[in-house]
């Protein structure tokens, strides 16, 4: 039997808690995971098993889930990133599901099991353009069935349900989009390629044609575009950015350690660099504080084009001030945090934080809000 999500028994979420899941279950393999480009199985099981998977639905405020994102960070980017975009997947079915019985069956197994739900909204042709699918979804009768060439499924091989995107039926338009919820058991993956990136090595995101067979129900009512500015994107945004701060944070937190470290011993000054990697991040965490704040005020009822723009803006900025910063701190640092194995290395950081701007293209977003600009006559 299924529990009910009023049922279940949501974990306290405290900063000190997180923290020390990543100090003592993330961070000893997020070496391991980088090298080898293997899916952190470690750190996420710990976080199924304090309850951090089964978040939505809890009493947390979103500054509650993007301080886990960015607590996260600061252990394994790859495993913070995983979490992020789990979360996310799952926000989206939930919120949007109406209640329909056989998803909330589905939530509710993911949730007791401790499993991660991916995302299937890339497709190769269209690669990271959430707003249009080449592929259809099919119905006949009670079943739907979506065949869909993945350029990217993040952690696909080790999920145990996914959000697969898609045209809403044969006829329709590339932007009348579905959601699909499908379960593992539902699914069947035929890898398409390899996985063997610069950086968020540990998220394993190969290319799969994803072939799934679902009942009619698990097919969302709700348009996918509705879905996408209301949550999809929203939450991506700000968990991201959680992350990629988190990880920056790691990179200063590194390089203040080494400088005091050099004090002690009276070989260095005062290095002016450090507020230089600080001032960056300082910008990143009051836009993430404001955009957050503004989304919850919202109450999620809906996205203008004005708080869209805030939205990227919040995702350019995160995804370039971070890096910048964690350059500064390589700077600092020298050939300690160049190389790979010291205790004050920032290469995997620095790996890690180049995929962000990719994420959602930069480019995209700047194209969006140049043209939401030029369409708001207030300017």
């Amino acid at each position: 039997m299924s529990v009910e999500a009023s049922e279940w028994r949501y974990p306290p979420i405290t900063a000190g808690l997180v923290a020390q899941i990543g100090r003592e279950r993330v961070a000893p393999h997020a070496a391991e995971c980088d090298a080898l480009a293997r899916f952190p199985h470690e750190g996420v099981s710990a976080l199924a098993e304090a309850g951090l998977l089964a978040l939505e639905g809890a009493p947390v405020t979103t500054t509650d889930l993007a301080m886990v994102a960015r607590t996260l960070g600061r252990s394994c980017g790859s495993t913070a990133m995983v979490w992020a975009m789990h979360y996310v997947q799952v926000a989206c079915v939930q919120r949007h599901c109406e209640d329909e019985p056989r998803v909330l069956e589905l939530l509710a197994k993911l949730r007791e099991g401790g499993g991660v739900m991916a995302s299937v909204t890339s497709e190769k042709g269209i690669g990271g353009d959430l707003r249009r699918s080449f592929t259809a979804c099919v119905t006949e009768g009670e079943t739907s069935t979506v065949s869909k060439d993945a350029s990217t499924i993040s952690y696909g091989a080790h999920a145990d349900a996914f959000l697969i995107t898609c045209r809403r039926d044969p006829d329709a338009v590339a932007s009348d989009q579905v959601i699909v919820v499908a379960d593992k058991s539902q699914v069947t993956l035929t890898p398409q390629g390899t996985w063997d990136p610069m950086g968020m090595r540990g998220t394993c995101s190969p290319p799969f044609l994803i072939e799934a067979t679902v009942p009619s129900a698990q097919v969302l009512p709700v348009p996918f575009s509705d879905i996408a500015a209301l949550t999809m994107v929203p939450l991506s945004h700000i968990l991201w950015s959680g992350v990629w701060l988190g990880l920056a944070e790691e990179a200063l937190s590194r390089a203040t350690t080494f400088l005091r470290a050099k004090r002690k011993t009276n070989r260095a000054d005062d290095d002016r660099r450090l507020a230089l990697a600080e001032t960056p991040l300082r910008l990143v965490r009051n836009t993430l504080a404001s955009v957050i704040d503004r989304y919850d005020n919202r109450n999620v009822v809906s996205i203008d084009a004005d708080f869209t723009v805030e939205l990227n803006d919040l995702k350019l900025a995160a995804s370039t001030l971070s890096i910048e910063s964690a350059q500064m701190c390589l700077e600092i640092l020298g050939i300690p945090g160049y190389q790979e194995r010291t205790p004050f290395s920032v290469a995997r950081i620095i790996r890690d934080l180049y995929s962000a701007r990719l994420m959602i293209a930069n480019e995209r977003l700047v194209a969006t809000n140049s043209t939401l600009l030029m369409l708001n006559r207030s300017h």
